[in-house]
């Protein structure tokens, strides 16, 4: 139904009357093999699904998500309520930015990084600052950062580690370094990728650091929405108020103790992983791809206009990540998948490349 001419209608929030939604890999294209995102491309583990499948939809989950909160406080050695999981990582950073940002504050990002930290920050009515890396290969200043942390005294600071999508590690002693400069602020470091990643150390919370992890990128469960934040209670308990009751649901629950107790499979993902990647670099390089980094279940491949060259790929047969809404106008990132879909990669990046030549 329509308004009448002369009508009134609530306003919502002026920060929220232009916020389009930040572009993201895996939408679907009809026809198209996804190489957009970077979850495991290996099957899940049979018990998680099992679990998913027997939970009892017939009750209520627990309204903070208890039955798993737990086993992840023993898992990393933390207390209880040092623990918060949500529906996704996604939800968390969303309900950091509630919790820590707000009007009348604001939010530096490293970049490129992923869209949702600004987009989370903007929403709750904060202003978001970024610094750049500088690359390939990609590296912060880390003097500037330092005296940008001091100088504007942010609210948080969202550090992507690995970042995705230039696959840069920010090193643990610069993370530190940071965290002491600007006491006041949050540092927020984004692991959801780093047990995919081979030789990089995680990040432990401490002081003004929290840790965000998933339970669904390293075993191919990105439909089961399912993150969590680790951090020092008081942090942690700001970050629980600002989410609603009953925001993780029982099968993701289930299937996420389970997920817990698949870890030790972990080593094994990484490393097939990690075959298959170099399988999928060599290839490229083969069909004449400039691959600027790798890590994980990714690879970052420079080419003459990110954007158009996506649109070409798709009619190609196949979809990747146009890097330009991260920063990177003339960057591609692809995710790795199995060998079964390698010939079509090659073939697609070919045809690709002689519309560019």
């Amino acid at each position: 139904m329509s308004a009448g001419r002369d009508s009134v209608l609530p306003l919502p929030r002026p920060e929220l009357q232009h916020l389009e939604p930040a572009p993201h890999g895996g939408d679907a294209a009809p026809g198209c093999v996804d190489f957009s995102t970077g979850v495991s491309p290996l099957p899940p583990p049979e018990a998680v699904l099992e679990a998913f499948r027997a939970a009892d939809v017939r009750r209520y989950p627990h309204p903070t998500a208890l039955p798993l909160r737990e086993p992840v406080a023993r898992l990393h050695g933390m207390p209880l309520d040092g623990v918060v999981v949500g529906n996704g990582s996604v939800e968390l950073i969303w309900a950091l930015a509630r919790a820590f940002a707000g009007p009348g504050r604001h939010a530096l990002v490293l970049t490129p990084a992923f869209g949702e930290y600004a987009q989370a920050v903007r929403a709750s009515g904060a202003t978001v600052d970024t610094l750049a890396a500088k690359g390939p290969p990609f590296e912060w200043d880390l003097e500037e950062l330092l005296a940008t942390l001091r100088r504007q005294k942010p609210s948080l600071l969202f550090i992507c580690r690995p970042s995705n999508p230039s696959l840069a590690v920010f090193p643990l002693e610069a993370v530190r370094a940071a965290a002491k400069a600007a006491p006041e602020t949050l540092v927020v470091v984004d692991e959801a990728y780093q047990p995919l990643f081979e030789g990089v150390e995680p990040m432990r919370p401490e002081g003004n650091i929290v840790v965000l992890r998933s339970l669904t990128k390293v075993f191919a469960l990105p439909g089961l929405r399912l993150g969590y934040l680790l951090g020092e209670p008081r942090l942690v308990r700001a970050v629980q108020a600002s989410l609603p009751p009953w925001n993780v649901s029982a099968p993701a629950l289930a299937a996420g103790r389970v997920a817990l107790e698949c870890l030790g499979q972990v080593d094994t993902v990484r490393t097939e992983i990690s075959r298959l990647r170099r399988a999928q670099q060599e290839l490229l390089t083969e069909a004449g791809a400039q691959v600027d980094a790798t890590g994980g279940t990714f690879l970052l491949c420079r080419v003459p206009e990110a954007r158009s060259f996506a649109t070409a790929a798709v009619q190609a047969g196949i979809r990747v990540r146009d890097c330009t809404s991260l920063g990177l106008p003339h960057h591609i990132r692809l995710g790795v998948r199995l060998e079964s879909d390698h010939a079509l990669l090659r073939a697609a990046w070919r045809r690709v490349r002689e519309t560019f030549e």
